[in-house]
């Protein structure tokens, strides 16, 4: 028996190993190489149409909430997701260590989790998107460029009524989820709160097509594996993740070593039209992270669409500018109509399809 055991596992070893040399690894991720434009105009908001899927609009007013999501294994399934039309996985700490965005600015449930805290380098991506942020409180590192309260202060957030420290108000611990991974999110109150306040929001529209993506190269698996600042290091266990695109959703469906991401309300999976790896360098100060600039600047992005990809990059002129990602001639790239899946990361995370 344990010999049985012993040659299965080392059919296994040579299967993955086999499956790993069929990847394509994408190099030279750290500098972008495609001609830009001085200036990307903004897209037109389109009544009836979301901003941020560019599908058929729900009808609620437009209040973009961000939620921050735990992305230990033990969190998982999230909850409410399946109404978010954009998830961010962005830096939390070293080794590869990350958290999840979701965007909320369509549909609003009355519940989403497990939430934590905040980092600084989910700020600008709530500013980019001229977004509240949901968040179970945060560190308070002496430096500006690290301290989240801080960061939100200097971008005109905590003016603009912004932030929700969820340790306060708007949510509650669950009992279907172990802590500290049970805090639940009232999204449909904060969305009520905005309006009751009359807070303005701007959307920003990402530019859609119709026409399914024909150019690039097959990839209807990608494997994502993040390793920190390290590239010897071994990638983390609870960030690594692989999309898979399925013909029948037109969509990729993401995996990690919890499963399929499904929303735990529905059991359904969360289907991604659009995968975008966006690279940009991280920043430590006090041993926090945050990102080079806060997320302004340009920089290399690897895009996926229809089972194809295509080298890309990413622009943002200011704070108080959207983020616009660029196909390989240089122009604003259409995206697919659906929620997009967007990996805020470096360039030593390993990004590899087939």
């Amino acid at each position: 028996m344990k010999r049985l055991l012993a040659l299965v596992t080392v059919f296994l070893l040579l299967v993955s190993a086999a499956c790993a040399e069929d990847l394509t690894l994408i190099k030279n991720t750290d500098k972008n190489t495609i001609q830009m434009q001085k200036s990307y105009a903004d897209n037109p908001v389109v009544e009836g149409i979301s901003a941020t899927t560019g599908l058929p609009a729900s009808g609620e007013k437009f209040t973009p909430v961000m939620l921050v999501l735990d992305n230990a294994e033990a969190a998982y399934p999230h909850w409410g997701v399946g109404q978010a039309d954009i998830i961010f996985q962005v830096p939390n700490a070293g080794a590869g260590a990350t958290k999840l965005l979701a965007l909320f600015a369509d549909h609003y449930p009355e519940q989403a989790g497990g939430t934590r805290s905040l980092r600084a380098s989910m700020v600008p991506l709530a500013k980019a998107w001229d977004a509240a942020i949901a968040y179970a409180g945060n560190p308070e590192p002496s430096s500006n460029h690290s301290n989240p309260s801080s960061l939100m202060s200097k971008l005109g957030m905590w003016k603009t009524k912004r932030p929700y420290n969820l340790m306060g108000a708007y949510a509650h611990r669950v009992d279907f989820v172990k802590r500290p991974h049970n805090s639940s999110c009232h999204i449909l109150e904060i969305h009520e709160n905005l309006l009751d306040n009359s807070v303005a929001f701007e959307q920003r529209p990402f530019l859609f097509t119709d026409e399914p993506r024909a150019e690039g190269e097959a990839a209807s698996f990608v494997k994502v594996s993040h390793k920190g600042d390290d590239k010897k290091a071994r990638a983390n266990a609870a960030s690594a993740a692989t999309f898979t695109y399925r013909e029948d959703l037109g969509a990729y469906i993401r995996t990690n070593s919890s499963g399929d991401y499904v929303d735990r309300d529905t059991g359904e999976v969360v289907p991604f039209a659009n995968v975008i790896v966006l690279r940009v360098k991280f920043r430590w100060a006090d041993g926090y992270v945050y990102l080079d600039n806060h997320l302004v600047g340009d920089g290399v992005a690897e895009i996926f669409q229809n089972g194809k990809y295509v080298r890309g990059a990413w622009f943002r002129e200011s704070q108080d500018d959207r983020i616009v990602f660029v196909g390989p001639d240089g122009s604003e790239l259409p995206m697919q109509r659906g929620k997009t899946f967007i990996v805020v990361t470096n360039d030593v995370t390993e990004v590899s399809y087939r």
